[in-house]
């Protein structure tokens, strides 16, 4: 089910200093990743009809302020309240394996990259 969606990210405002700022979009959580200081949220987002996909990364490392980006990059500043670009299923499943490989829902972006026109000589990027 989608219901609107409010995410948090920071844009740098000066050296080493981030201003957080909240984006909107209807959407639904398809997927959680957690590997040591960083978590990877994967949102569906329908935008005009059409399926996209949106990575929310949070970063707590050591010795670093905490940090909050959307991807596609554009996304975190552009400055605009809603996200402006999305990616395709084939591009998630290739820019981020985390989310394709075995250790998670790599059916469901198989079976939305072919909803959104992934053909077999092109393939999806999911093995």
């Amino acid at each position: 089910m989608y219901e609107p969606t409010t995410v948090e990210v920071d844009r740098v405002c000066g050296e080493g200093n981030y201003r957080s700022y909240s984006l909107y979009f209807v959407g639904r959580l398809i997927q959680i990743v957690e590997a040591g200081h960083t978590t990877m949220r994967l949102y569906e987002w329908a935008d005009l009809g059409r399926l996209l996909y949106l990575v929310h990364v949070e970063e707590d490392k050591p010795g670093m302020p905490f940090r909050r980006t959307l991807y596609p990059f554009i996304n975190t500043h552009s400055g605009d309240a809603t996200p402006r670009k999305g990616y395709t299923a084939e591009e998630v499943s290739r820019a981020y394996p985390e989310f394709a490989a075995g250790r998670f829902s790599g059916a469901h972006l198989e079976s939305r990259a072919n909803e959104v026109g992934a053909t077999p000589e092109h393939g999806n990027g999911i093995e």
